[in-house]
This record gives structure tokens, sequence and C-alpha cells, in this order.
């Protein structure tokens, strides 16, 4: 499984490359992004380091890592991000969207586009780690179909979960 190009009426999610740490060192640069996940805006040469191992793979024969940037589709502004990290026919996923962006249905199309593109490919159980307290990524991942399990990760993230019939 290769991540091709994901287009859908608003946004164009393009597999990533190293180049793009120069687009998106200002999409992650506001504090507020790390407010449930921890952490710190990234430097322009460790963000370009992470797109650089995120492009070369996890090195795992049955781990495959797909990571996409989310532009706009009128612009090509980069404006988040979308992840997969597939294990045979489970995936889980993660999304982020700039703050300046946020609260425009990007995260939940992009989301929703993503769910679509892995269960074309096979993926048929989906998982997101969200903080209990992340109401915005709760509804993300509630319209891309996935539910709570009640089950928590040892980061105290609750598992979201979807499976997919062939």
């Amino acid at each position: 499984m290769i991540a091709g190009p994901i287009e859908t009426a608003r946004l164009s999610l393009e597999p990533l490359q190293v180049s793009d740490a120069a687009d998106m060192i200002s999409v992650l640069a506001d504090d507020a992004l790390y407010e449930y996940t921890g952490g710190e805006p990234a430097t322009l040469d460790v963000l370009t380091q992470r797109y650089r191992n995120q492009t070369a793979g996890s090195g795992l024969p049955d781990e495959l890592w797909c990571n996409w940037i989310i532009r706009g589709m009128d612009d090509r502004r980069a404006v988040g991000f979308v992840q997969a990290t597939v294990h045979g026919s489970s995936a889980d996923i993660a999304w982020l969207v700039g703050v300046q962006d946020q609260g425009r249905g990007i995260a939940t199309e992009a989301a929703a586009a993503l769910t679509q593109w892995l269960v074309a490919k096979g993926v048929r159980r989906l998982e997101a780690h969200i903080h209990p307290s992340h109401a915005a990524s709760q509804a993300v991942a509630r319209r891309a179909g996935l539910l709570p399990t009640a089950a928590f990760d040892s980061d105290g993230e609750e598992i979201w979960a979807a499976s997919f019939d062939v």
C-alpha cells in the first residue's frame, strides 16, 4: 500500500515529503496545538528530521507509515496533516489542523477521506487515540465513524475504533 494523493471537494491530501517541513512550520507553531498531546512547536531542523524519518518508514516489514499534508484545493496552502500506521488490516489514524484553520470542518473532511481511502485499500479496523477532554477530536472521530471503546492507552488517551466489513 503506497500513500497516494487523496482529494475531496475542498482539500488535497498529498503524500508527505521532507520539503513540506517549510510549509508546515507555521501551521504547527501555535502552543495551543499541544494542549492535549504535550510537547511544543518544533524548529525547522527538528521538523525536517521528523519528516525525513516518517518518509523513510518504520523499517518493520509488517508496519506501514502513511502520512499526508492537508492542503486547500484552491490555494494549495498547508493547513494540517493526517496519518495512518497500518498493520495488516488494521490502522491507527491521527489528524491535526492548524489553529488558524480550525472550526471549518477541515479535520472532519480529511479524516473521512482518509478513512474511505484506507477501507478501499483493505483496512478493516481503525483506531484513534484521543484525550478524554478533547471534544473537537472526539467530534471528528465520531463523524469518521469511530466510537469510544472505554479502553485507554498508556498515555491516558481513550481508544476510539470502527470496524468495516468487506
